[in-house]
């Protein structure tokens, strides 16, 4: 793998930290740690890999991002690199994309949109490790009594993206 480009952005949720390859977005983070874990995913998902820093301007992910937190119905569309993660992952994760900002589903829901009815616990371990939050918005996914569970930001932040995209400025 050639280099990969790092960027942060400043958000109203604090820094976000990505890293781009060749064939798209590798990873994105919104955990406030100094990329801690942005290091750990990209461990996993490009080893090896150099790694140059850039303005997130620079990349259409970064240029998306700062477009979204503008404007929660902007286009988060860029090219993604899901290289590596299972099938099953890959379903469940390019399935969010299908929910739009403003609705949410269900891991039971989510299950059966991808064919797999008897597997919302497997649907929620995707998303656990969802390496794309934002432009695989598993924030949107919730649970089967409408509350807010698991999101690797924190609570806070997902209650606040779902409130942004539904019209509210939580910020």
């Amino acid at each position: 793998m050639s280099k990969l480009k790092l960027f942060t952005l400043e958000t109203p949720l604090g820094l976000l930290r990505g890293a781009v390859g060749p064939k798209g977005l590798v990873a994105l983070t919104l955990r406030q740690d100094e990329g801690q874990y942005l290091e750990r995913v990209l461990a996993r998902r490009a080893p090896g890999a150099g790694r140059e820093k850039v303005e997130a301007k620079a990349t259409e992910p970064g240029r998306q991002l700062a477009a979204y937190f503008q404007n929660p119905h902007a286009p988060l569309d860029a090219a993604l690199d899901l290289e590596g993660l299972t099938a099953f992952s890959q379903a469940v994760l390019t399935a969010l994309r299908d929910i739009p900002p403003g609705q949410t589903l269900t891991y039971g829901q989510m299950a059966r949109v991808v064919e797999r009815p008897l597997a919302p616990r497997a649907v929620g371990q995707a998303l656990h490790h969802n390496p794309l939050p934002l432009f695989l918005p598993c924030h949107r996914v919730i649970g089967a009594n409408g509350g807010l569970t698991g999101f690797g930001s924190g609570l806070p932040a997902k209650k606040a993206l779902l409130a942004w995209e539904s019209g509210e400025n939580p910020w």
